[in-house]
């Protein structure tokens, strides 16, 4: 109920409705697309016969500890576009490939 031209917590997700199921849809996608995109690293980063720590130093991180976690995605760590061009040039793949 609208009082004095307040919105309480309940009415303001009643009203947003349609916009939260569109949202989450949207937090599933991207979700999706993340995983998709460290599995792909891991598997061509593997093809090319690259430790974590030996692809890490290659793109100019200072240990393997975080490209591990984003390939892993544990506590939703992931790549960056920055992360995905500099591994697309190191492995020789089109960045497309992670994508995919």
């Amino acid at each position: 109920m609208l009082t004095k031209g307040i919105l309480f917590p309940h009415e303001i997700y009643m009203s947003l409705g349609n916009n939260l199921c569109q949202d989450d849809e949207l937090e599933k996608y991207s979700q999706h697309v993340l995983n998709t995109v460290s599995k792909n690293v891991a598997k061509y980063r593997k093809e090319k016969g690259f430790t974590q720590m030996q692809l890490a130093l290659e793109i100019g991180m200072s240990g393997g500890a975080y490209l591990g976690r984003a390939e892993i995605r544990k506590h939703d760590h992931h790549f960056n576009l920055k992360h995905l061009a500099k591994i697309s040039k190191v492995l020789e793949i089109d960045i497309g490939e992670f994508f995919k």
